[in-house]
């Protein structure tokens, strides 16, 4: 899932690739602002989309690798599932 994230406290903005639903209805586990290191939820979640086909990542049939930039790795320090004792990966 594609995640935007908004600071409640600085408003600074940032999108995030690894974005995890909880067991509970439409809600996501959240990510912490770099700046103000409050944790922020998502105010929009999409599918993925694939890079090379357009289609909702999940489910096409294309490498896998290519729906994530591998210059950003992923900050568990920042992420709420990751410092849940549940990490990403």
């Amino acid at each position: 899932m594609y995640g935007f994230f908004e600071c409640s406290k600085c408003k600074s903005r940032w999108e995030s690739a690894k974005v995890t639903p909880k067991h509970i209805r439409d809600q996501y586990y959240g990510q912490q602002c770099k700046s103000c290191n409050i944790m922020c939820q998502p105010y929009r979640v999409e599918e993925t989309k694939c890079s090379r086909c357009g289609m909702v990542a999940r489910t096409c049939g294309c490498d896998k690798t290519r729906h994530t930039d591998p210059r950003k790795p992923h900050r568990s320090d920042l992420c709420e599932k990751c410092r849940s004792g549940r990490p990403c990966q």
